[in-house]
């Protein structure tokens, strides 16, 4: 596996005691060695946190940079508005979660080009270095994490951090990177080395060498190498330029942002009273009292109202209109309808972020055609990780991760569906990784449960299965996801109790 030399290795092994630090005493060095780190904050340099200040931009903004957003500062421009709307918009901030979570990142390891003839006496030792590296890694947060990136950024720009013990990506500022090329189909990106000239030491060895590498050639774009660099794009079908795939819906989180505006004004001028006070005239027109009595009435009724009640005083006579709707008149909500269009336009049931809701059927088939929708970039990070698998590990045989297509949403299918497949001897592996159990694990969970733990000494449940027949007639229920409208009422009424 590919290491990066921590600052610890020169020192000799045994325990230190850090006065300053507790978190540290009495941990021995070689722990300390052979976790690997990235600095993300030196406190004796202040400069070196990146501060993140936000723009707010307009509408009219985003919809010009859409136009044309194959130019840098167009990319730039929608990434940090894309940013800005991820924490200030909770629909946008949903929007993203939820697809980035669809996946739960199940996986299972198999030989690359196998052949039974070929097997070698360290095959059984290859595979299991390969599944502690991708038990490193921790496949199914790699997953989320680079998901969530590149669907708000465009693109996540990555470097592997690996060593015996630890392994993690450190995500690089997409500011200063460029897709350059595609290499065993995965995207291969270039950085900046002028905009982290003064901040080295917050990045792997291999990026100081990239440095001297610009300083000798004068080249400012300087390529990641490829066993470190991991590039995952939230597009692939378009190369031609990197924007966050929903940087179109933006425009309708400031139609809803206007539109709550607006309610609120409404509902204001709703609760707004106004009182209005006609001075008494003669048959001429000429007022009945002087001005000193008028103004003494207006002070004392005025000081007895509140806020949203308003006082006049006038010689005419007022009517008052209201514009409300009349009664059996339909209620139209903007809101409502500017939240629906935002989900409309990113293609995504609002059924599942709190909408009304429908049949779970309906349901059922707008996750599926989401789950297709980040595909896509999960293959993308399966490619990655062969990648990398192939260039890090030694050996002749070589292995790859295949992540299944398990999500939150289909996982209870996929186990019967494997369950089914393993109950004829194939998939066992998949139908383990659909409970949660990885490879890396399964040797010796079934070495503890045989030899550790006393299962055979619990007594089971009283269930059909130790108990014979069943006392309950009829079919089994439908799931709750299979109900049309008026199985679900019928269910929720309990209409079929008595039959």
């Amino acid at each position: 596996m590919a290491k990066h030399r921590n600052r610890n290795q020169g020192q000799k092994r045994g325990t230190q005691s850090h006065s300053n630090d507790a978190q540290y005493v009495n941990v021995p060095l070689w722990y300390m060695r052979e976790m690997v780190r990235q600095l993300t904050y030196n406190p004796r340099d202040p400069s070196s946190k990146k501060s993140s200040n936000f723009s707010v931009y307009s509408k009219e903004n985003i919809l010009s940079w859409l136009k044309n957003p194959t130019t840098d500062t167009n990319e730039k421009s929608l990434r940090n508005a894309s940013n800005y709307m991820y924490v200030s918009s909770m629909h946008y901030n949903r929007l993203l979660n939820y697809y980035a979570g669809l996946y739960v990142g199940a996986y299972v390891i198999s030989p690359l080009g196998f052949s039974k003839d070929d097997v070698k006496d360290n095959f059984k030792k290859n595979f299991r270095k390969a599944a502690r590296v991708l038990e490193l890694i921790n496949v199914p947060y790699v997953v989320r994490w680079v998901q969530l990136i590149a669907l708000r950024e465009g693109a996540f720009y990555g470097v592997w951090l690996t060593d015996s013990n630890s392994a993690f990506i450190q995500k690089i500022d997409p500011d200063y990177c460029k897709i350059t090329a595609i290499c065993d189909g995965c995207f291969v990106y270039k950085v900046d080395m002028t905009k982290i000239a003064s901040k080295l030491e917050f990045y792997p060895p291999e990026f100081t060498k990239m440095y001297n590498d610009y300083l000798a050639t004068g080249d400012q774009w300087q390529e990641v190498p490829l066993d470190i660099s991991i590039c995952v794009k939230g597009d692939s079908s378009v190369l031609d330029y990197t924007i966050p795939p929903f940087a179109a819906v933006m425009p309708s989180l400031y139609t809803i942002a206007n539109t709550e505006e607006l309610q609120e004004t409404a509902t204001e001028l709703k609760n707004y009273k106004m009182l209005a006070g006609q001075i008494p005239v003669d048959d001429k027109g000429n007022p009945l009292m002087d001005e000193p009595m008028v103004t003494k009435y207006y002070n004392h009724v005025a000081n007895a109202l509140g806020d949203d009640v308003g006082l006049a005083l006038t010689p005419f006579k007022f009517d008052t209109f209201t514009f409300e709707n009349k009664s059996g008149v339909s209620d139209v909500d903007d809101l409502s309808r500017a939240v629906s269009n935002f989900w409309s336009n990113a293609g995504t049931s609002g059924l599942l972020h709190g909408k009304d809701n429908d049949t779970a059927g309906v349901i059922k088939l707008a996750v599926k055609n989401d789950e297709t929708y980040v595909l896509g970039m999960v293959q993308q990070i399966e490619r990655c990780i062969n990648r990398y698998l192939k260039i890090a590990l030694s050996g002749a045989t070589k292995f790859k991760i295949t992540i299944l297509p398990i999500t939150v949403f289909n996982r209870e299918e996929y186990i019967k569906y494997y369950k089914e497949a393993a109950a004829f001897g194939l998939g066992k592996s998949q139908y383990a990784a659909a409970l949660g159990i990885h490879q890396y694990d399964i040797a010796g969970q079934v070495y503890m449960e045989d030899n550790l733990l006393d299962f055979d000494s619990l007594t089971p449940l009283k269930s059909t299965y130790t108990n014979g027949a069943s006392d309950d007639a009829g079919r089994p229920e439908s799931a709750d996801e299979d109900l049309s409208k008026s199985g679900e009422n019928t269910r929720a009424n309990d209409t079929n109790a008595n039959r």
